[in-house]
Order: C-alpha cells, then sequence, then structure tokens
C-alpha cells in the first residue's frame, strides 16, 4: 500500500508523499552534506539550498538558496514554497518551532551516527521513490562495515571541535565521536557524557580536561579550517593545559580536514575518514 502512495506522486524525476495541498513542490535542505544526498539519490526537483561558502554540486548550483544552514530564511522558503525541507536532525531543537510555525513539512535526517544515516537514506528512498538508488548506498554500506576490521584498542581519545576562537568537546553522540568508537577507539568522553542533541558539550573544563589527559586529541573544525586549526596550535603552544597535555608532547595531536571525510556531520566520505583513523590507533 505504501509503494502504491509513493508511485501515485512524481515530478521531475523524484516522488513524494502529497500532504493534500497541490501546490507544494519539490524539496528543500539547510544542509551541503543532504544535498549530496540528494544528488547520489538522482533527485533533480531541489527547489531550496543553504547557502554557504562551498561549492555546491553542479546540479544544484543555480536552485535558490534559503539561508544559512543554521538559519534558514522562513520567508524565502515559504517563496520556494517545498513540500518537504530536510534539515539535520541536530538543529530539531533551534529550528522545530519556527519551521512548525510557518507550517513547514520537515524530516530531520540523522546525521551524527552513520548507521543512522543509511536508515533515513532507505526512508528517502521510499519517500522520492528512489528505492534502487537507497538500497545501492545501504548495500554499499553494509559490505564496507562487513569487511571493515574490527579491533578495541585501549587508546584513549579526546575529540575536539575547533572555531576560530573557541572549541567545544565532542561526545560519542556526535559524528566524530561515531568514527571513533567504530575505529576502535575509547572516547574520554563517552558514554557518561550526554551532550544536548548536537553531540557536543560546553560545560567542560579545563581541570576535567587535563585529568582525562588523554592519548590522543582529534581536532576537527566547525568551518574555517585554516583559523580554527590555528587557533588549537596557539593553544597548545600558550595554554599551560594543553601544552601539558602527553597528546601534545607525543606529536599525538592530529587536525582532520573536511577533505578526508571529516567534520561536523555524518557525510559519505566516511569511509575515507575511518581509513585515516586507522593509522593514528593501530600505526597500521
Amino acid at each position: 500500500m505504501l509503494l502504491m502512495i509513493l508511485s501515485a506522486f512524481s515530478f521531475n524525476g523524484c516522488s513524494l508523499l502529497n500532504n493534500g495541498n497541490d501546490k507544494p513542490e519539490g524539496i528543500a535542505t539547510t544542509s551541503t552534506v543532504i544535498c549530496d544526498l540528494l544528488d547520489k539519490l538522482n533527485c533533480d526537483n531541489v527547489v531550496g539550498v543553504p547557502a554557504t561558502g562551498k561549492d555546491l554540486l553542479e546540479r544544484y548550483a543555480d536552485v535558490k538558496k534559503i539561508g544559512a544552514p543554521m538559519e534558514p530564511q522562513i520567508e524565502i522558503l515559504k517563496q520556494v514554497n517545498p513540500e518537504i525541507v530536510l534539515v539535520p536532525k541536530t538543529l530539531e531543537a533551534s529550528l522545530s518551532a519556527e519551521l512548525s510555525a510557518a507550517n513547514i513539512n520537515v524530516k530531520y535526517i540523522n546525521l551524527s551516527d552513520i548507521s543512522e544515516m543509511y536508515k533515513d537514506i532507505l526512508e528517502l528512498g521510499e519517500l522520492f521513490g528512489r528505492q534502487t538508488e537507497a538500497a545501492k548506498l545501504s548495500n554499499d554500506y553494509k559490505v564496507y562495515m562487513d569487511s571493515y576490521p574490527k579491533s578495541d584498542t585501549d587508546i584513549t581519545v579526546m575529540t575536539v571541535m575547533a572555531f576560530s576562537s573557541l572549541f567545544t568537546i565532542a561526545t560519542e553522540d556526535s559524528y566524530a565521536g561515531n568514527l571513533v568508537k567504530l575505529a576502535g577507539g575509547k572516547n574520554v568522553y563517552g558514554a557518561n557524557y550526554v551532550s544536548d542533541g548536537t553531540g557536543v558539550i560546553t560545560n567542560y573544563s579545563l581541570e576535567d580536561m587535563a585529568q582525562k589527559d588523554p592519548d590522543v586529541i582529534l581536532v576537527f573544525a566547525h568551518f574555517n579550517e585554516e583559523y580554527a586549526f590555528s587557533y588549537i596550535e596557539g593553544l597548545t603552544k600558550s595554554d599551560a593545559v594543553w601544552k601539558n597535555f602527553r597528546a601534545v608532547k607525543n606529536k599525538r595531536i592530529y587536525y582532520l580536514s573536511t577533505a578526508d571525510g571529516f567534520g561536523v556531520s555524518a557525510n559519505l566520505d566516511w569511509t575515507q575518514a575511518l581509513e585515516t583513523l586507522r593509522p593514528i590507533f593501530f600505526g597500521e
């Protein structure tokens, strides 16, 4: 029955569940990562994409910009009038009230946990009539994970999300934390540290960090890698706590680029990120 309903509504190469309103059409998203997912699902009916400094895929280069990823412009969203808006789940708490008040249909996508991301990809495949493409992506994920070496290590890891003038700590609830767990590392801010849904915590202290004194520190950037990494490098030279971390003294602090699949959100380059972590943890 679900497939019959899905197939009843189709436009520009993708199907959508119809919400009873003939006017809204197409898909909008606040995330460049979700743009990549839609591209892999072969969806052309995208009517709104985030305004970002990153280059968008050619397929969506001329699509209407709906505002910054974390602050979409409701008025522009109303203008493009999408049938559904896809938003990272980490932004649900901050955006749900505003989007609901504007009567905008939203689906939140989990970009903090790789396995959950693929569950959402399968759901999008059903929703948009792209079951074949979604199944292929899911199968690729399963094949890779079946062959990925399952190794546990006692190496302790701290994951730091850096900005140009501050940093936060990423827990196991974050994408970076998920990568560390899959690769076999032990996050010092693990199961006992519950984030606010974004995968990071801000109520840490330098004293607590110093006591944890991890074997490895992984640094990824929230936005501008050059300035974010430079800020952390400065701390390792000027701040007493940072200078005395064993990871810093042993040169086991690593700056992880989005070019290698790292970042705030899970993305389709996550396999490259795991391959980068293995030699860091196991020296292979």
